[in-house]
């Protein structure tokens, strides 16, 4: 794994997702949208960091990157992320290094890092490598699922179908 900058980051998205993206509405790249409500049982959420892992395709290199944090300060342990890091040999605080650029050897790892943005509320967006689906973990306690064709939609949302998520109302 290797773990990179915001501008990085940016940079990544521009060369992998062949689009002008920052952090913008993922709906003008990802044209199938879908929500759902977080579980609130910490189990589930590792259960669901788990099934997200799967979801995506790991065969080329992805993208997960955390953009807000210590939203609810009381709800995080910085030591906790800062130490797993440093098990990946980073040694960079989250502001200076907030991307975590993973390939299909990663995973294990990768699904740790999901554990924590969900116990810890923060936001947070998964990109497969291929550039058919985007995941987005939101504070207010949502997930979005993003994908390109109804194919790459309906993949992710048979990896969510056992956690009987409670899908929020399209606006």
């Amino acid at each position: 794994m290797k773990i990179i900058s915001k501008q990085e980051c940016e940079d990544w998205l521009k060369a992998n997702l062949k689009k002008d993206f920052v952090s913008g509405p993922l709906d003008t790249i990802y044209p199938h949208c879908a929500s759902y409500h977080l579980p609130v049982d910490t189990g589930k959420k590792t259960a669901l960091a788990r099934a997200l892992t799967h979801a995506i395709d790991g065969r080329r290199a992805g993208l997960f990157w955390i953009t807000a944090w210590s939203i609810f300060p009381s709800a995080e342990n910085m030591a906790l992320f800062d130490r797993y890091r440093w098990s990946l040999d980073e040694r960079r605080p989250i502001h200076d290094a907030p991307g975590h650029v993973f390939s299909e050897s990663d995973l294990p790892q990768l699904e740790c890092l999901l554990d924590l943005a969900l116990y810890f509320f923060w936001d947070a967006t998964l990109f497969d490598g291929a550039g058919s689906l985007a995941i987005r973990m939101s504070h207010d306690e949502y997930i979005s699922l993003y994908a390109v064709d109804e194919l790459s939609m309906t993949r992710a949302q048979s990896c969510l179908e056992r956690f009987k998520l409670k899908q929020l109302a399209k606006i």
